[in-house]
């Protein structure tokens, strides 16, 4: 596994959730960012999992892939911008089906600011079982969205195409 690529994408996690940088991970969770950013430290089993409940299950699988990915082929760059991307492409497909659940929440930033967390939920029958997809939105698209003034899809595509500009 690519631990390089997983801090790569908790720092993206951490900014999104907590509007915190790379010092979030380092002063909490006690990880040496740049140390296994330059490959001179590898993550413990403990390290690994802190990093892991930055995400959700789902999320987490697909961060694996993507380190995964990262590690086979050197030269994969910008895996930040491929996870972002994976999980918007996977959002779009979930958007069609009637199995998906919506819902929001707000948590505080440790900046004294509120995230609102915009999370696609996609259940599998009456086993409890679930994967979820979270973003953090703005409060104005957040109450646009739980409006019905901008629809998923297009709030999607308009991710997508920004992203895609972003790489």
């Amino acid at each position: 596994m690519n631990d390089q690529t997983l801090v790569e994408l908790a720092i993206l996690t951490t900014q999104q959730q907590y509007g915190a940088s790379s010092t979030y991970l380092t002063d909490t969770l006690y990880i040496p960012v740049g140390a296994v950013l330059r490959g001179h430290a590898q993550l413990t089993a403990k390290q690994r999992e802190k990093l892991r409940f930055l995400f959700t299950d789902y999320e987490w699988m697909l961060a694996q892939k993507i380190a995964v990915l990262a590690a086979s082929d050197p030269d994969i760059r910008n895996v930040a911008w491929r996870y972002q991307d994976a999980k918007l492409q996977i959002a779009k497909k979930w958007l069609t089906s009637p199995l998906l659940a919506t819902s929001y929440s707000k948590q505080p930033r440790a900046n004294g600011t509120v995230s609102v967390h915009l999370q696609l939920r996609l259940q599998y029958g009456d086993h409890g079982l679930e994967d979820i997809l979270d973003f953090v939105v703005s409060s104005q698209e957040a109450k646009q969205l739980q409006n019905d003034k901008l629809d998923l899809l297009t709030w999607t595509n308009q991710q997508i195409a920004d992203n895609a500009s972003s790489k």
